[in-house]
């Protein structure tokens, strides 16, 4: 959950230090392309870490794996790319490299160990923080790697994790895309 968003966020907020994003402005590149441009390769190295962890689990500690592989590689491809639309806001709002390291580490990595329900169970916590924990997307796929991992749940009964983290992805890339070309007007 925290190096995706960060590597992306200081990816972008380089080029804004270097002042070579002012030549991303005057190409004929829209800031779409631009911004997959550089949502796509961090993704990549996300998934493949993501897929590394999976693997450790499954064959180092040999935890048992009792649903479908290409469900959760699904999911996994789903909330990867949520993570690096996070850093892709953050690089929106932030104008150094170090600000958008803080920030990516600051909404990321705490939230998503203490409010995702890895570390302390959300039906333990106080109503107020149970109610929180819906702000962050690490909670909705801790619960559907747990589910599809430990479980073999199938896609039924996890559509609204799925709905609610595909939700999250489009909304980070719609206003990190629209604050991206405000700038660029």
């Amino acid at each position: 959950m925290a190096f995706p968003p960060m590597l992306t966020a200081l990816a972008i907020v380089r080029e804004k230090e270097r002042g070579t994003i002012e030549q991303i402005f005057v190409s004929p590149i829209s800031p779409t392309v631009f911004i997959l441009g550089k949502i796509i390769p961090y993704g990549a190295i996300a998934f493949g870490e993501m897929f590394l962890i999976l693997a450790a689990g499954a064959l180092w500690f040999s935890i048992p794996f009792k649903g479908s592989p290409s469900l959760l590689i699904a999911m996994s491809l789903i909330y990867v790319f949520c993570t690096v639309c996070i850093g892709l806001f953050v690089s929106t709002i932030t104008r150094t490299q170090l600000a958008a390291l803080l920030l990516s580490l600051i909404v990321t990595l705490m939230q998503s160990f203490l409010f995702s329900g890895f570390l302390f169970p959300i039906a333990n916590m106080p109503y107020v923080f149970q109610m929180y924990t819906y702000v962050f997307p690490a909670r909705y796929f801790n619960d559907i790697s747990r589910d599809i991992f430990l479980k073999g749940v199938c896609i039924e009964y996890l559509w609204w994790n799925m709905f609610l983290l595909l939700l999250y992805t489009a909304a980070l890339f719609l206003v990190a895309s629209v604050r991206f070309k405000k700038k660029l007007a």
